[in-house]
């Protein structure tokens, strides 16, 4: 799990994930491109977003299909830092499921959210850990020693999704480049 992301992944397609995320963020379209090839998009992103040195003001995000699952990224972790956000989007879409890993400031970070309020919500920050919420169908008889990347990415995979070290090579990327409204 060598690199910061963070993703939001809900059961609707990608424009609605988008429109839907662009609005709970406070975000409006800039521009979009598209990649064959992950590391392509990853690095687009990192070039154009303002939290990895890009220009300011703006946000990139990755987005693509996996199975019944439209997945929207960014490398910055600006998607978990905003719950209303998230508590807005779900109100907006229906269930999401949202987590966020750095190891290299071992930071973790799942929530899972329906009907505008987070249902789980499962962090590491700064050695503190914080566990809010019903444990998801994944936890259940399940014993968690601690909130960490393993737990974080565990759960998230347990929806169908694919893991945080998994860079997919056969589906098509779209970049969007998103600035502050």
């Amino acid at each position: 799990m060598g690199r910061a992301r963070s993703a939001i992944a809900a059961k609707c397609d990608l424009e609605t994930l988008l429109q839907g995320a662009m609005t709970a963020y406070g975000l409006q379209f800039a521009s979009s491109t598209s990649f064959g090839d992950f590391y392509d998009a990853v690095e687009f992103c990192r070039n154009e977003s303002e939290e990895l040195g890009g220009t300011e003001g703006q946000e990139a995000w990755i987005h693509w299909q996996h199975d019944k699952w439209s997945v929207l990224s960014d490398l910055s972790l600006l998607i978990p830092r905003n719950l209303d956000a998230l508590k807005a989007l779900s109100a907006q879409i229906g269930p999401i499921v949202v987590a966020s890993i750095d190891s290299a400031f071992e930071y973790a970070f799942f929530a899972f959210c329906d009907e505008g309020k987070v249902k789980r919500l499962l962090v590491l920050e700064d050695e503190e850990i914080i566990e809010e919420g019903l444990p998801v169908p994944a936890e259940r008889g399940q014993q968690f020693a601690d909130v960490d990347e393993e737990t974080v990415e565990r759960l998230w995979t347990s929806y169908g999704l694919p893991t945080f070290d998994y860079d997919p090579a056969d589906a098509s990327f779209a970049c969007s480049c998103l600035k502050t409204k």
